[in-house]
């Protein structure tokens, strides 16, 4: 027999084998403990090859396919924010040509999320210290306490800054060739 007739003898015996090998129709069931200890005499009875019973259960997710469920789904630890729309007036188109008026636009829209600011903080801060008080009187550990006023101190402090900064915008600004 000649090199070119045993190639196509091989060839075509490796048909006859696929062919004749038997087709998985449905998906193994994951592997358990008890599932290992029968895998080989399932396998014979199935048909399947004897590796195909030690496909493993899926573990945890990787980091990247938490990521990227993350990114597409929400986390789901996190807490729903509610979206209250923005009440921000669009610039005139006066405003938009002259530099002067625009600058005043801006301004105005500063100072009003300054004062939305300041009156988030006055709702917010005494129901942060009702918290704080329930949570000493439940006995919380002294470390959370600490984190919540300091959270309630720092939110106070920002709420004087902007005060300071929104009265000071209201006295008339300085003019001259360096104002810096």
């Amino acid at each position: 027999m000649n090199g070119p007739l045993k190639l196509l003898a091989l060839a075509a015996l490796a048909a006859a084998i696929w062919l004749a090998w038997p087709q998985q129709t449905q998906t193994a069931p994951a592997a358990t403990g008890a599932a290992i200890a029968t895998a080989p005499a399932q396998t014979a009875q199935s048909g399947l090859p004897f590796f195909a019973a030690l496909e493993s259960a899926p573990g945890p997710p990787t980091a990247a396919a938490s990521m990227a469920a993350t990114r597409q789904h929400g986390d789901p630890q996190a807490p729903p924010i509610a979206h209250e729309p923005v009440a921000r007036a669009a610039p005139s188109a006066q405003e938009l040509a002259d530099p002067k008026a625009y600058e005043q636009y801006e301004v105005r829209e500063t100072q009003r999320t300054y004062a939305a600011y300041i009156r988030a903080v006055d709702d917010e801060l005494p129901r942060l210290r009702a918290d704080i008080a329930r949570g000493r009187a439940m006995g919380l550990e002294a470390d959370k306490i600490a984190m919540a006023e300091d959270k309630a101190r720092r939110l106070g402090l920002m709420r004087e800054q902007l005060v300071r900064e929104l009265n000071a915008a209201h006295t008339p600004p300085i003019t001259g060739k360096d104002s810096r």
